[in-house]
């Protein structure tokens, strides 16, 4: 009994199954069932880099950014589409492709100031170019009035025009002349006399009122002259005591004297006429801003400036054309000169593109986010 009791198998918890048989490590502990890492791990169920991650599965630039469905310089950018330079007048537009037009010449600026519909073209002109042209006008016009003195100065024979003059001296800051001399002719009057010590402006615009354009009273200390209006004065004493003048002197030396007074006057004339050109050009760009503001344009002020100075040239070649006419005494008045500029100008900021920016296109399925 001892013996069979024995035999049969020991069922106690040794036997059947302890902690370590049938238990954790028998039945199937987290290692041998399946752990965490057995039965499917964060890395081998999926992690967000295995099913899909942002990667995977297509982010932005995967799945379509905004870079590959065309973002704002492949789909159409401000200088495709068409900027303010490049599709509203200050440059070519072909076929989305900026190509600046090429600013005109000196001899082009000359043409396209006549018409207002071209100042465009005009207001690409960089400042040197302008500054060239501008000298480049007034010297023309310098040099045509210049020749024009020049071919009536030849014509005098200062010999006759000598032997004409009384016999006279000016020396010591005063004039010596044994007898008075009188010259009537056409609308010139000239007298002079050692009898009478200097003439006033009252005595000069006495004898003009008469019909002289041309008036000249020489006294024995002071010359005076009135031109078409205009009063001068010399006294004899501010010329020094060295000078010295006589009819000999007039008939044989004058004539050079002349010619280099003529030229260093006009070298003088023609600068200041430079300067001059660019101020009247300022005044008038206050007018152009003032135009630009009622038409409701947004303007470039270098734009407009150039247009004021183009918009002058009319009006200037009118003027020397009028001074170089020959025995014809026209001017150009000055406030015929202004308006005529004024409206000049208006028609050519009338042309003239609006630089305010052009707005991006909505496109379908853009919008407010």
């Amino acid at each position: 009994m001892d013996n069979q009791f024995n035999q049969q198998p020991n069922t106690g918890p040794e036997q059947q199954g302890n902690d370590s048989r049938q238990g954790y490590y028998q039945q199937g502990n987290p290692y041998q069932q399946g752990n965490a890492t057995q039965q499917s791990t964060y890395y081998q169920q999926g992690n967000t880099y295995q099913q899909g991650n942002y990667s995977q599965q297509g982010n932005p630039y995967q799945q379509g950014n905004y870079t590959p469905h065309g973002n704002a310089y492949q789909q159409s950018n401000l200088y495709q589409q068409g900027d303010p330079y490049g599709g509203n007048g200050y440059g070519n537009y072909s076929g989305g492709s900026f190509e600046p037009q090429k600013a005109p010449n000196i001899f082009q600026q000359f043409a396209f100031s006549f018409v207002p519909t071209l100042y465009e073209r005009l207001t690409k002109v960089k400042v040197g170019s302008m500054i060239g042209f501008v000298t480049l006008l007034v010297l023309v016009a310098t040099l045509l009035s210049f020749a024009s003195v020049m071919v009536s100065f030849s014509s005098i024979d200062m010999g006759e025009i000598a032997s004409k003059l009384p016999e006279f001296a000016l020396e010591d800051g005063r004039l010596y002349m044994e007898e008075d001399f009188l010259f009537d002719e056409g609308n010139v009057f000239v007298y002079m006399t050692e009898g009478i010590d200097s003439f006033s402006y009252e005595d000069a615009d006495e004898i003009a009122d008469e019909g002289y354009q041309n008036v000249m009273l020489v006294g024995r200390d002071r010359l005076s002259l009135m031109q078409n209006g205009e009063y001068q004065q010399l006294d004899f004493s501010d010329l020094g005591d060295s000078f010295a003048l006589s009819r000999e002197w007039i008939a044989t030396k004058m004539a050079p004297f002349i010619m280099v007074i003529i030229i260093v006057l006009y070298t003088v004339f023609f600068l200041w006429r430079i300067l001059w050109y660019f101020l009247c050009a300022a005044v008038y760009l206050l007018f152009a801003m003032l135009i630009a503001s009622v038409m409701n344009k947004r303007v470039p002020a270098e734009a407009l400036f150039r247009t004021a100075v183009y918009a002058k040239v009319l009006m200037f070649v009118v003027a020397t054309v009028f001074d170089l006419i020959p025995l014809v005494d026209l001017s150009v008045p000055f406030l015929f000169r202004v308006v005529i500029t004024t409206v000049f100008m208006g028609f050519a900021i009338a042309k003239l593109p609006d630089n305010r920016p052009t707005p991006a296109p909505m496109t379908m399925g853009q919008g407010w986010r």
